[in-house]
């Protein structure tokens, strides 16, 4: 049987004859026009796997007599739209792409089937409407693929922001008002012994309603405080005078040079300790609490130690708003928090945070 007959019986052959071709042309075509889809080699072999299974189905199809797709197209379309979202890739540079392809493959099948001496019309129909079908779902699919993996980002943001807006609301409000109801029963027991403390105490009262009138009008125009911790050890001792109490006695040790924190870590490393030392004062009923943190240039380590009630394993792993708050801020940094108790030996919470190095 000689070529002319073989193809005749077989349409799909005008596509098999020039397969290669077109797929080089196409590649050389990405190229020549500066398409980002050429110059990151994923993106490049998944344009051309594309390519290569819309030839397949203008095959089928002109085996067929009609329009075919192969099976596969929705799964491969999908890995092709979210691994163009998860790179950030516009969709114009895969619109582009198979605007180019069509160009390129339709004019090598229409030449291959030229050659014939009396080429069917209506081969020339479905080759044109082959590809257009085919090549077209291919895109609409990756590109429900891409708005999917987006939404899914969007949705995810929106989670992570729910979770910061929890964390700030607790450690920076929440602290106020824990301050202001301490202070206002101290005033109260002071009132009638001692009514000069007792004033003391409604001044700090009304510093700390002032804290949380501030950081409520930060949080509501999504800025950080306008104060931000700028010397770690000043702002522990701003807390412990804070936290004043006579029957707890509670220690601070900085050691390390702070010019090796970044501030914003700076911050974060004083809400952590801060949310620390609230909850053993709040839960653990402790005499005294020691708080400890080492800088070096590469690493933070921070402790705080109290001897109050201590709880069990079993409540190790339960995550609070406070305990959660603190692991999230950690694992923000790229840190740890690490929290050991046992019934009556108190309660450890060792923070690491990785720092960039002193860089000066």
């Amino acid at each position: 049987m000689d070529a002319a007959v073989d193809a005749a019986g077989d349409p799909g052959r005008y596509v098999e004859a020039c397969r290669d071709e077109v797929l080089a042309e196409f590649e050389s075509a990405l190229q020549a026009t500066g398409n980002v889809l050429f110059a990151d080699p994923l993106a490049r072999r998944q344009a051309l796997s594309t390519a290569g299974y819309v030839l397949d189905d203008v095959a089928a199809t002109l085996r067929a007599g009609k329009i075919l797709s192969g099976s596969q197209s929705r799964l491969h379309a999908w890995e092709v739209g979210k691994a163009r979202a998860a790179d950030r890739v516009n969709p114009k540079a895969s619109l582009e792409a198979g605007s180019l392809f069509f160009r390129v493959a339709l004019a090598r099948l229409t030449c291959e089937l030229a050659r014939e001496e009396n080429p069917a019309s209506g081969l020339f129909v479905l080759v044109a409407t082959g590809l257009e079908e085919s090549l077209s779902r291919r895109i609409r699919e990756a590109a429900d693929a891409y708005h999917s993996f987006l939404l899914n980002q969007v949705f995810e943001a929106q989670e992570s922001e729910r979770r910061r807006i929890a964390r700030e609301l607790h450690d920076r409000i929440g602290h106020g008002t824990g301050v202001a109801h301490q202070q206002l029963a101290l005033a109260e027991a002071y009132r009638a012994a001692d009514p000069a403390r007792a004033s003391a105490k409604i001044v700090m009262v009304q510093q700390a309603i002032r804290e949380i009138m501030d950081n409520l009008r930060l949080m509501t125009s999504e800025l950080h405080r306008q104060a931000p911790v700028r010397n770690l050890e000043k702002s522990l001792l701003d807390l412990l005078e804070a936290v004043e109490d006579e029957s707890i006695s509670v220690v601070f040790d900085v050691n390390g040079d702070e010019s090796w924190v970044e501030p914003a870590v700076l911050e974060e490393t004083f809400l952590i300790l801060r949310e620390a030392v609230r909850n053993a004062l709040n839960h653990g009923a402790p005499t005294m609490v020691l708080v400890r943190v080492d800088i070096a240039p590469h690493q933070l380590t921070g402790s705080i130690q109290d001897n109050g009630r201590g709880f069990g394993p079993a409540r190790v792993g339960h995550d609070g708003v406070g305990l959660m708050s603190m692991r999230e801020r950690a694992e923000l940094l790229g840190g740890t928090v690490i929290i050991s108790s046992e019934p009556g030996a108190g309660c450890l919470v060792e923070l690491f945070l990785p720092l960039r190095g002193s860089g000066r």
